[in-house]
């Protein structure tokens, strides 16, 4: 799923505790494979685990604009999770498997997920036996259940899911113009206000890159810029940037700058769009129209980080915010 174990123990730990707690040990009739002590779980996680593998070949919402994908991708994979985990409840009566769902998954959960009410909507289908064909979680589940795939061994490959989404939302903006990176979608994750020490010397570094010249601000390419709420961080190059100056080993310095990104989002100082996004869309504009399209976390109140905080970058417009003066 690759949620953060905290996260993982949060959101759909429950929901394996409670199947394990709700079928017992009992095995699955007239199964060659599952006709063994504890043969429902273990069919169930079989399930689960199928259905996630293909989960990662799909852009999940179907047809969201590139900006939206980091935002509510993890919510679908979880989707995906449950409804694959409690699918064998429902064979027995249509509504057992919404209504363990609706018991197990924590009350922050079903917040999380209702702020998308379209997946709501495909997940209550999928999980009554209700979905059509248009519902693209019970087709990754159907194609994942037992019988599906005869004769073929669960896949299971080292969790790395932000990179299919990134990559077809990068192909889908190069319509806009220039591509950049595509931050790694967010996790649910509890945010802290105690600013850890790896923030803390991540933002030192930052300011002295601003004052001796080492990181431009508000140029084609740069890395910092002024912006009407605060300071935009282009992630993720800001963060490998800073990982290269700490100087670890080139093939951990990936990894070593998703945990600072994450360990910043934690420390609450950024601004938070509608939904939770952690990450913000800005356009480059050219003759008035945007054209190259850049990513990243906006500080706010830079002034408890920067003696003096760099002027606004007049030729930067957050993409939401030129949606809206459209319209009017």
């Amino acid at each position: 799923m690759g949620f953060p174990r905290e996260t993982f123990a949060l959101a759909a730990q429950p929901l394996i505790d409670g199947l394990a707690e709700f079928v017992q040990l009992q095995p699955v009739a007239n199964s060659s494979q599952y006709n063994c002590s504890g043969g429902r779980v273990r069919r169930s996680l079989v399930t689960a685990l199928r259905a996630l593998d293909y989960r990662r070949g799909q852009i999940l919402p179907r047809n969201a604009p590139p900006e939206t994908l980091g935002a509510l991708a993890h919510r679908w994979t979880y989707a995906v999770f449950a409804a694959a985990l409690l699918r064998d409840l429902g064979t027995e009566q249509s509504e057992v498997s919404m209504r363990m769902f609706e018991c197990w998954a924590p009350s922050v959960i079903h917040n999380w997920l209702g702020e998308d009410p379209a997946l709501v909507a495909e997940l209550r289908a999928a999980l009554t036996g209700t979905a059509g064909r248009s519902n693209a979680i019970d087709e990754l589940v159907e194609r994942a259940a037992p019988g599906a795939r005869p004769n073929t061994a669960v896949a299971v490959l080292p969790v790395a899911p932000a990179l299919p989404i990134a990559s077809a939302a990068e192909t889908r903006l190069e319509m806009t113009g220039v591509v950049h990176e595509v931050a790694e979608p967010e996790f649910l994750d509890n945010l802290s206000t105690a600013g850890p020490e790896g923030p803390r010397r991540f933002m030192s570094w930052v300011h002295q890159g601003i004052s001796n010249g080492s990181l431009p601000v508000n140029a084609r390419g740069a890395l910092v810029h002024g912006v009407e709420h605060g300071l935009l961080l282009v992630t993720p190059r800001i963060f490998r940037e800073f990982i290269r100056h700490e100087g670890p080993g080139h093939d951990e310095s990936n990894d070593a700058a998703k945990r600072l990104q994450r360990e910043l989002l934690r420390a609450a100082w950024h601004l938070k769009a509608e939904g939770g996004v952690n990450f913000h869309v800005y356009a480059w504009k050219q003759h008035g129209r945007p054209t190259e399209r850049i990513h990243g976390i906006v500080i706010l109140a830079p002034e408890r980080f920067f003696d003096q905080v760099p002027a606004l970058n007049p030729a930067l417009v957050r993409v939401n915010d030129l949606a809206r003066a459209e319209e009017r």
